[in-house]
């Protein structure tokens, strides 16, 4: 990033934290009536829910260009790592079998997938993913990420770094698990 682009970004970074935003008013409203509702939490729980929002949109936009549905999607990044057997796809994603079915037969359709006879039990089945399967992830994967830079692009690199490291406070504090 040369000076100027990097002299914008932090004055836009600047700019974003000293202005306010509608979750400002949100938490005005919502501890005037509920005096129990911490300011401060109640905040990063608005702000954390209207971020997750906005990053869902942008997946849900890219799946649709690229003419997935969500659990479509999920299929094929499980078969990145290689061919999985039906019934395990179907479990490791907390579907059913008949909603797994539906799912690979709309993606076999696409030219997706292939659904692979198993060797070791002649009632089940493997699924692989083809080139045009690859492909269509790939797409996928490379159009979500330049949307997501493009999202967090007014914070700066430290900025994210520093986000990163709160949210994975917020995360342990969930789970009581250690924070690294």
């Amino acid at each position: 990033m040369n000076a100027e682009a990097s002299g914008r970004n932090r004055s836009a970074a600047t700019s974003l934290e000293t202005c306010g935003d509608d979750t400002d008013e949100h938490v005005r409203w919502a501890t005037h009536a509920w005096s129990e509702i911490d300011p401060d939490v109640e905040g990063i729980v608005c702000r954390v829910e209207r971020a997750q929002r906005h990053l869902e949109r942008a997946a849900v936009d890219t799946r649709d260009l690229v003419g997935l549905a969500q659990g479509e999607l999920k299929i094929l990044l499980r078969l990145t790592r290689g061919a999985r057997g039906q019934g395990d796809l179907a479990k490791s994603l907390l579907v059913s079998t008949g909603t797994m079915t539906n799912q690979l037969d709309k993606l076999e359709a696409a030219g997706l997938v292939v659904r692979l006879a198993d060797p070791t039990d002649r009632r089940g089945k493997f699924v692989e993913m083809t080139p045009k399967g690859r492909e269509t992830l790939d797409n996928y994967i490379n159009v979500q990420a330049k949307r997501e830079r493009q999202l967090l692009d007014r914070l700066s690199a430290s900025d994210k770094q520093q986000l990163n490291r709160l949210l994975r406070k917020l995360l342990a504090s969930f789970t009581n698990e250690p924070v690294p």
